[in-house]
């Protein structure tokens, strides 16, 4: 056995030497033979050992892409009686790096966003072509012993292999292209290539540029639907004058990231490189010059004319940022027109061209994703997908929208408690009871098979290949990070549609006045769509910013909006004059108020924020020493917090919340909430109208109701944690107790609106009017007429109680005692649990000898009685939780205890008075009750795990 091993490896040392002169190996030249061939062998062209290639070429045509002709970089030639595409690859194919991003092109609502990437070259292995992708997450700079350790621990991986069909003279192997992205899909697209039917494919696109080809294929998928998948294979070039720059926490940049193994301090071993543009002055002794090659976007011919100075404005709010480090215009803009045909000959997928393109897809969603060199950072170009639906705005959303308000925030930990107990789970509790059902079938189909979730935490559904599916898919197990889903758009989309129903409502008013020109009336103010160019214009703008920002190399930064005050935002000194926010990066609200106060200030941001300004200065600044821009990271203006940030305790990383005091904007929202719902049926719904726009114009209201509670949920047990470093000036600590006044008041906020019935503002005039429209297409049929109150309003405070009593807001909470001196003020599980218990049972207080309750006026009200149902439910999982839970489990669990006891025995006192409601009463007993056995049950419990 041994010498038959042994004469194989011999054998296939002998093939590898033998391999045609144009299969090099990589980054290294050939190895010698170790005899020199004859001198016919030597002659011998590679292409003589394949079938002529005029042969196989017979009845193909060439494709040449650009207008001027120039070679493409590989050579395609395309049969189209058969749909049959070969590809002549580079005769130096083995010294080049390929980078191959992928897109559903159509066949689903998101069709034009990137779904993945890889970054490969090939290699030859007889006459087979192998594509395959490099390490890159573990190099070595050391010495050669630790680089030759690195090269043999750490290989590359082969993703597929296709045969050489023939060799073009003097030139390089043709390959089937179809063969290879076609019946090998679903290695590039995963999922989404599942059950293709690979033998009815139609060639939609095959296009070849000097630096990429793009090729897409209509296919139809396992259901028959037709589906274009499409290829983009470019050249990645290494550009020796490229410098990296080395990523800092302070400073949100998506990174490049690898292991060092030749380094040996714990702080080198790890090397992360900011991902930027490579932008260089073209006169460098000037103070501000033109770039050599400034980035260009091109505006596609698609977007339509009334929005596309709004898209250029919110490209070039960018350029005030680079002049700060010496750049003028460092980004232009050009239009694309079909109608004058300017730039029509530009291609949105030719690499060498930045696009903005845009979807008309009915779908709420804005994406900037970028192509960068894995092995330095270096940017090398990006599109920005606009979709025109968060201007449309489909009031559906709300219907998936309050589940995720209610979940902004929770950590893993909190997420696994939901896991194990579905009845605190917002998701489920804001379904539908269809959808509700759904989500416990898959989620105990998920506990069957051990098929770990997370609870359902985004980094549980990660896919690294794909990009625009999940949260965090861009950034968690790549080389290159980069922008894989952005929610901006959301954000926006709820804004637009306040203001619409605000504007509705407007109209009306002002049509009851009996005049078209009345007061506030602007005859020349220019409409949009429907909405006044003034609002939707900068709203357009600001969301193009972000998106270049994520284009530019930047992360989001979710404390960017606590720089400034409501007043102050809403001011002459700002309006018009300075951003409002810290940062463009953030999910910024739609300025909007009932009271504006001095005025209405600037709905969107008018310009990058100082934050904004001052990562660029740091990602493309000139100067040698970084340190002095870094050590200004302690500055208000620039504090940082990113999508990870939004799992911890910091209320200030938070998405869409706004200002640098959140209560008094959560209080001005539900102003604007109570002002809607009091013009809901009479001015909203107007004449002819169905009456399912009073729905959908609730829960639009109930939406922001929710945003608010959740907003301010987040400050219970809360502490700001600031990235600054020891020694950068005024530092201090970076961990921070939010002081208890503030969380008592953002406590007292949770309460009064979402645990108080009357904050729901629902009477029985408007449920009456709650309907839906009776069309058996138009999605709602599953939908029950009449809203579901009782369910609905108790889902809502469900998910309340979630928020403030979840295990990881309970053990913040119980920590943060002992972060603070005790002779300090502090907020405790104690205070907690008793202001929750007083809120949640004060009708027990209005029970005296002369009151007498009925079951049409209870002493108890019925979303009362829910509440308080939930709430002894919620205590007794506290107080029946395992010694599993966390060091803190005990004292909580105790507590609970004892607040249990307390509530029994208010109740016991008053549940056999004699003026009391058939409701009430049997409430009060079934309550009582369901306490004693809780008790029982801890005892025993607590019996087992001694």
């Amino acid at each position: 056995m041994n010498s038959l091993l042994l004469r194989f490896r011999h054998s296939l040392i002998a093939l590898c030497l033998a391999l045609p002169a144009f299969a090099l190996a990589q980054d290294a030249e050939p190895a010698a033979p170790p005899a020199q061939p004859g001198p016919e062998a030597a002659n011998k062209p590679p292409e003589a050992d394949y079938p002529p290639a005029a042969k196989i070429l017979e009845g193909f045509r060439k494709i040449i892409s650009t207008s001027d002709g120039a070679p493409g970089l590989y050579t395609l030639y395309v049969r189209d009686k058969d749909q049959q595409i070969y590809a002549e690859v580079p005769k130096d194919f083995a010294k080049q790096r390929h980078f191959i991003a992928l897109t559903v092109a159509s066949g689903e609502a998101y069709a034009g966003l990137q779904a993945g990437d890889y970054y490969v070259y090939w290699r030859q292995f007889d006459k087979r072509l192998a594509l395959i992708e490099p390490n890159l997450n573990m190099r070595s700079t050391g010495d050669q012993e630790s680089k030759d350790s690195v090269q043999r621990l750490f290989t590359d991986r082969v993703l597929l292999d296709v045969p050489i069909v023939t060799v073009i003279p003097k030139g390089g192997p043709v390959i089937d292209l179809d063969a290879l992205l076609v019946e090998q899909a679903g290695k590039f697209f995963g999922s989404q290539a599942n059950g293709i039917q690979k033998n009815l494919f139609t060639l939609k696109t095959v296009k070849s540029f000097p630096q990429n080809i793009e090729v897409s294929i209509e296919v139809p998928m396992a259901n028959g639907q037709l589906r274009t998948l499409h290829y983009s294979i470019s050249n990645i070039e290494p550009n020796k004058d490229y410098k990296p720059r080395v990523a800092d926490e302070r400073v949100g940049y998506f990174v490049t990231n690898y292991s060092d193994l030749g380094k040996f301090e714990e702080d080198q071993t790890a090397v992360r490189y900011i991902n930027r543009w490579r932008l260089e002055k073209a006169d460098p002794s000037l103070k501000l010059s033109p770039p050599k090659e400034p980035i260009v976007f091109y505006i596609e011919h698609t977007t339509p004319v009334r929005y596309r100075r709004w898209v250029a404005d919110g490209l070039l709010m960018w350029n005030n940022a680079f002049e700060r480090v010496g750049l003028v215009n460092a980004i232009e803009v050009r239009f694309q027109d079909a109608k004058s045909g300017a730039h029509m000959d530009k291609d949105p997928e030719d690499v060498r061209h930045n696009f903005i393109r845009w979807l008309s897809n009915g779908a709420g969603t804005a994406i900037g994703p970028s192509r960068t060199n894995p092995e330095t950072g270096q940017i090398l170009d990006a599109d920005i997908i606009l979709t025109d639906g968060w201007i449309r705005h489909w009031w559906t959303q709300y219907n998936k929208l309050l589940p995720q308000l209610a979940m902004e925030g929770f950590d893993a930990q909190t997420l696994a408690w939901l896991e194990e107990h579905p009845a605190w789970d917002p998701r489920i509790r804001l379904a539908s009871p269809i959808e509700r059902e759904q989500i416990l079938a898959e989620r105990a189909a998920r506990q069957h098979q051990g098929t770990p979730s997370l609870g359902g935490h985004p980094l549980a559904s990660l896919d690294s290949t794909l990009l625009g599916d999940q949260e965090l898919d861009g950034l968690s197990g790549r080389v290159s990070q980069v922008n894989g889903l952005c929610m901006a758009a959301n954000c926006k989309t709820h804004g637009l549609a306040t203001m619409r129903m605000t504007l509705d409502i407007l109209a009306a008013e002002e049509t009851e006045r009996g005049s078209s020109e009345g007061e506030g009336k602007k005859e020349d103010e220019q409409m949009i769509d429907g909405i006044p160019e003034a609002f939707i214009g900068p709203l357009l703008a600001d969301l193009v910013a972000h998106e270049v920002g994520h284009t530019l190399g930047l992360r989001h930064n979710f404390k960017g909006s606590s720089i400034l005050g409501l007043s102050e935002i809403n001011s002459s000194s700002v309006k018009g004059s300075r951003p409002f926010s810290g940062s463009v990066m953030d999910y910024l609200p739609v300025n909007m108020r009932v009271a504006a106060g001095e005025c209405q200030g600037d709905y969107a941001m008018v310009d990058v924020g100082p934050y904004d300004m001052w990562a660029i200065e740091y990602g493309y600044s000139f100067e040698n020493d970084l340190k002095p821009i870094l050590q200004r990271s302690t500055e208000k203006e620039l504090q940082y917090a990113t999508d990870e940030d939004t799992w911890g305790p910091d209320p200030l990383a938070r998405r869409y919340d706004f200002s640098n005091d959140p209560l008094e904007y959560a209080r001005d929202q539900m102003n604007l909430v109570k002002e809607l719902r009091s013009k809901l049926l009479d001015k909203y719904v107007k004449e002819g109208d169905s009456w399912a726009r009073a729905r959908r114009g609730y829960l639009l209201t109930l939406s922001t109701q929710l945003s608010s509670v959740s907003m301010m949920a987040n400050w219970v047990g809360g502490a700001h944690v600031f990235r600054h470093k020891k020694g950068d000036p005024n530092g201090g600590a970076p961990i921070e107790v939010v002081p208890a006044d503030k969380q008592r008041l953002a406590l007292a906020f949770v309460i009064e609106n979402a645990l108080k019935s009357e904050s729901f503002g629902l009477t029985p005039e408007i449920l009456q009017y709650l309907t839906i429209d009776k069309w058996w297409d138009s999605g709602d049929m599953s939908e029950d007429p009449t809203w579901p109150v009782h369910d609905r309003i108790l889902g809502i405070q469900a998910s309340a109680l979630t928020a403030v009593m979840n295990p990881t807001t309970l053990q913040r909470i119980y920590d943060n005692e002992f972060r603070l001196p005790a002779d300090q003020d502090a907020l405790t599980l104690p205070e907690l649990l008793d202001t929750l218990s007083a809120a949640v049972w004060k009708q027990l207080d209005a029970v005296d000898g002369s009151t007498t309750f009925t079951a049409r006026k209870p002493l108890i009200h019925s979303f009362d009685r829910n509440l308080q149902r939930e709430y002894l439910e919620r205590l007794t999982d506290l107080v029946l939780t395992s010694s599993r839970f966390t060091a803190a489990y005990k004292p909580i669990s105790d507590l609970a205890n004892m607040k249990l006891r307390e509530i029994q025995g208010r109740i016991d006192s008053v549940k056999d008075h004699a003026g009391l409601d058939p409701y009430s009463r049997s409430h009060l007993q079934e309550s009582s009750r369901r306490i004693a056995k809780t008790l029982d049950a801890g005892l025993i419990l607590e019996a087992r795990n001694r």
